[in-house]
């Protein structure tokens, strides 16, 4: 299934499609086809011990959920469809339940944003 989606001829991720990757991989070991070594080849990656602890919940959320689910589902193929898209993408949040309730998957992805934080911004009294 992962092979499948995925694919392993890659040279570089960004945080992204590590995070995807990483819960796809999540997924299939809950259902029983584990594969270790792709899941090193993710991490080792990453340099940054954030990126590599954001890979590890996403990781770890996917196959929490496939564990649930598996008990209910008919087969392997039914979890990973009920999981993951045909284009690799996760169904839900790949990371929402296990982070805190100030960092979200939002700001995972986003991109920084330009100018000046808000707070430095004028109160809109002192605009014209």
């Amino acid at each position: 299934m992962y092979d499948r989606t995925f694919g392993t001829e890659w040279d570089d991720l960004d945080r992204e499609e590590a995070v995807e990757r990483a819960f796809a991989l999540g997924v299939a070991d809950g259902v029983g086809s584990e594969r270790p070594a792709e899941l090193d080849r993710v991490l080792e990656n990453f340099e940054n011990a954030y990126d590599r602890s954001l890979i590890e919940l996403s990781y770890d959320e996917g196959r929490t959920k496939a564990l649930d689910i598996a008990a209910e589902a008919d087969d392997a193929e039914a979890v990973w469809n009920r999981l993951v898209d045909g284009g690799g993408s996760p169904r839900g949040s790949p990371v929402s339940a296990a982070l805190p309730g100030a960092i979200t998957e939002l700001t995972l992805t986003r991109r920084p944003r330009e100018g000046p934080p808000s707070s430095l911004d004028f109160p809109s009294m002192l605009r014209k």
